[in-house]
């Protein structure tokens, strides 16, 4: 099977998610941190969801799902144990053409959930297309390394000092010199790697 590689905004959307436990959770817990807008259906909730649903970030439907559970959502992922219960979440949201995610049972996906890396801003994604999962894991292992989290700050300041540029330069190929040369800096990074983020900004400032 061949994916289109794609990066989704959810902030304020409806996303359901069917099951609720520990997998359930992290899958939860990425779409909050998304800014999604998320429904638990589950009859049983795990401690850590229980949490979530103590301080309202999430709404519990206490019970198993239904065929019409998926009305309204742009995304939804399934995370039970129940082979008939995915098939069944899957059909619907297929149907109704929602986005859908059945955990670990790629046959049942509309889409996958990638590897990633995030440093801030910086998102990173490694897919073997589920071939090999344990291969996606390593190569995030080596990137996790390679790209540590001195990058969130990296990128912040280049944003700051892409839109500096656009404003003063009209020139595009200059535009793409200057900003080139700053994404490539080794120096910039060991700044702010030793924690001297003032003086990686006013090295940037010289550079535009």
């Amino acid at each position: 099977m061949s994916y289109y590689p794609l990066f989704v905004d959810i902030g304020s959307r409806f996303c359901v998610v069917v099951g609720a436990g520990s997998v359930a959770y992290r899958k939860v817990s990425a779409l909050l941190k998304a800014g999604a807008k998320v429904k638990v259906i589950s009859p049983d909730i795990s401690s850590e969801l229980e949490n979530l649903i103590k301080s309202a970030e999430i709404e519990h439907i206490n019970r198993d799902y239904q065929e019409g559970d998926l009305d309204g959502a742009v995304l939804v992922i399934g995370a039970t144990d129940n082979q008939q219960v995915n098939e069944a979440v899957s059909l619907e949201a297929k149907q109704k053409g929602i986005l859908v995610n059945i955990v670990d049972q790629p046959e049942l996906c509309t889409f996958i959930v990638p590897s990633q890396v995030s440093r801030g801003a910086l998102k990173i994604a490694i897919s073997t297309s589920g071939k090999s999962p344990a291969l996606a894991k390593k190569i995030r292992k080596d990137l996790q390394v390679r790209y540590g989290i001195e990058y969130a700050t990296f990128v912040d300041l280049l944003e700051v000092a892409r839109r500096k540029v656009i404003a003063k330069y009209a020139d595009e190929e200059e535009r793409k010199k200057i900003l080139t040369k700053l994404a490539n800096s080794s120096a910039i990074i060991e700044l702010i790697k030793a924690g001297k983020v003032e003086e990686a900004r006013e090295q940037i400032e010289e550079c535009i």
